[in-house]
């Protein structure tokens, strides 16, 4: 998001960013009328929820103030305005809704997930954590929310790492060791040529467990592996130039005549983003007095929470492993979910509108405390 901020101040990127925006969702519309079997016209109203710099680029507004401390929006309250001033090609007195946003970089997608979720009928302590480039938590505790972003970074959609990519064919999406080595499944089921980001949590996790990497985040080199690994696993870690990597698929089982590998930077960025999102956690959670144990549940929201291995995320420190596995839940897209809502029900806009009003935004960056428990959280437990 920072990019786009930046690239926004350029002479003239606003709107280079806002047409891109304007052309993409112009394009979707399209598809969307021509599978419903309807033309543009027949539509009357388009509801967007998304985060808080993709929202203001769309109206645009300038969000030159998103990257700034203390990282004020241009305005929390619902964008209403015809869908013709945003050059949507709907009806021609169709209408646009753009959620309210919280604080900061909570935006509409999050009002959408508490909505979704009904996070707020909770009937004990609930976390919500939209696991992305920015990191999403919303806790539920005591009659009330608060809501905070991280900065967990792009790891988690395979940006950064050597050999990340998205959730697409190709992509290394499980990591497992069983029977002595380590096995893969792949999207598609074709031969690797990267992994994505649950593959890189479960990577992480299995590592830890059998000794292939410390608690600090090191990977150890083949000199100081535990005598009792087995051999196909110990063959896996490789050391060039003082550098240690482990091979997740061989060069002769890839797609590309590459062995795709996991390096020591990987790992650091994976400790960045896992960091950031735990240690919001802790600092919500110590805003509230309470202990991980005390949460009734940990909703996971976004497309890529789906595919995250509950056990593997735990181990890491990603998810709270201190509650039963059962208590963490998958929401699958709460974005759209709830804009869906928002979109047939105007019971439902009054009720975003009020959550977004009794959500308080938790500036992580302004708390004292966030430093040191950021550098904490970069441990493995």
């Amino acid at each position: 998001m920072l990019s786009r901020i930046l690239h926004a101040q350029r002479p003239g990127g606003l709107d280079d960013l806002r047409q891109a925006v304007v052309r993409a969702i112009d394009a979707m519309i399209g598809e969307l009328a021509a599978e419903a079997g309807i033309t543009r016209e027949h539509i009357y109203e388009v509801v967007f929820s998304g985060n808080t710099t993709m929202q203001e680029l769309l109206c645009g507004v300038d969000p030159r103030f998103l990257g700034e401390v203390p990282f004020v929006p241009a305005t929390s309250d619902p964008v209403r305005v015809a869908a013709a001033e945003l050059g949507l090609g709907i009806h021609p007195r169709g209408r646009a809704y753009v959620l309210p946003v919280i604080g900061g970089f909570v935006g509409g997608d999050t009002v959408a997930g508490i909505l979704a979720t009904r996070l707020d009928r909770s009937s004990g302590p609930t976390l919500l954590i939209d696991i992305g480039t920015n990191g999403e938590i919303v806790l539920w505790a005591d009659g009330k929310l608060s809501a905070a972003s991280t900065a967990a970074g792009p790891a988690f959609e395979g940006a950064r790492i050597s050999q990340g990519m998205r959730a697409s064919a190709g992509a290394i999406e499980k990591v497992v060791v069983r029977d002595g080595d380590l096995h893969i499944n792949v999207i598609g089921d074709v031969p690797p040529v990267g992994l994505c980001g649950s593959a890189l949590i479960d990577a992480a996790a299995e590592f830890l467990r059998h000794g292939l990497m410390t608690s600090d985040g090191r990977l150890v080199p083949p000199a100081g592996l535990p005598p009792s690994l087995s051999p196909e696993l110990r063959r896996r870690v490789l050391a060039e130039d003082g550098k240690t990597s482990v091979v997740l698929a061989w060069e002769a089982d890839s797609g590309n005549g590459r062995a795709v590998a996991l390096s020591q930077r990987d790992v650091r960025e994976l400790q960045l983003a896992s960091g950031a999102i735990r240690a919001g956690t802790a600092i919500l959670l110590k805003r509230a007095g309470l202990k991980p144990a005390d949460l009734e549940a940990v909703l996971i929201a976004g497309g890529f929470g789906n595919f995250i291995r509950r056990s593997n995320a735990q181990r890491i420190g990603l998810l709270p492993g201190e509650i039963p596995r059962h208590r963490i839940r998958y929401q699958g897209n709460t974005s759209l979910a709830g804009a869906r809502l928002v979109a047939v029900s105007e019971t439902a806009r009054r009720t975003a509108e009020d959550l977004a009003r009794r959500t308080e935004h938790v500036d992580l960056s302004s708390d004292p405390d966030f430093r040191w428990s950021f550098a904490e959280s970069m441990i493995f437990p």
